[in-house]
């Protein structure tokens, strides 16, 4: 069940129950971080009440968006907005040192896997493997953006604008591969029957998730990091993890 916004309702509870603590009477200084996934989706539906939460804790309302991967990391970099809400640990690498207003938050949101997945069996056992197979994957998504430039040529690789499109085209034929998130690519295939023809081939690389803040609001980078380690100390972080893997299973 999703709220008209659309986040899951165990992510909407969480953040409910996380803002019913009273805030300072005088006038509170919004953060607002977005993301390249919708927000019902796995990784932000846990990041967003934690960072709801951490930033509650020092004195200012979080609120999270969604825009398309690029976008995102325009609106972030640029400071029009104030942070980005998953990135992969080594993020600046990845990216070619492009983003450096971004600030890593020194506390690991969690660890996801990537995803092969295809509509037929298809050897994987290295990178290698896959040489001679189109593969789609989502545009914004640099971690696997840089993985597959090393091992294809630019005419084998698909840039789709969402994880639907690419299963689309997976199930159509028109891509013999795609590279998502494992989790994410799980849900896709039980909430749409018109995927029934695809598997998940392989789950691969475990991958080490971030929030990054905008430069201008650095001193409240080690903050919002030491915020989030108390969390994990004092079972609030658990809780939420807790209580959306659960709901992912209902």
């Amino acid at each position: 069940m999703q709220n008209p916004s659309g986040i899951k309702l165990s992510t909407f509870i969480l953040v409910s129950l996380f803002s019913l603590t009273p805030l300072s009477s005088q006038a509170v200084e919004e953060i607002t971080f977005t993301g390249g996934r919708p927000l019902n989706e796995y990784q932000p539906s846990i990041i967003v009440p934690i960072l709801t939460e951490a930033f509650k804790r020092n004195g200012f309302r979080f609120k999270a968006v969604h825009h398309p991967g690029l976008r995102s990391l325009l609106y972030s970099s640029t400071g029009s907005l104030d942070g980005e809400l998953h990135r992969v640990y080594d993020f600046h690498e990845v990216s070619g040192g492009k983003y450096p207003d971004l600030i890593r938050i020194e506390s690991e949101m969690l660890i996801v896997w990537r995803g092969v997945f295809a509509t037929k069996e298809i050897k994987f056992e290295t990178w290698d493997d896959l040489k001679g197979y189109r593969i789609a994957y989502t545009r914004g998504r640099k971690s696997m953006e840089k993985i597959l430039l090393q091992f294809l040529l630019t005419k084998q690789i698909i840039v789709c604008d969402n994880d639907i499109q690419a299963f689309k085209m997976l199930s159509k034929g028109l891509v013999d591969l795609v590279l998502t998130g494992s989790r994410g690519g799980d849900n896709l295939l039980e909430k749409h029957s018109q995927f029934s023809n695809i598997t998940k081939l392989k789950e691969i690389s475990p991958v080490r998730i971030y929030s990054y803040i905008h430069k201008k609001h650095q001193q409240l980078a080690a903050k919002i990091a030491e915020t989030i380690e108390q969390m994990k100390k004092d079972g609030s972080y658990e809780k939420i993890v807790g209580v959306v893997n659960n709901s992912s299973r209902l």
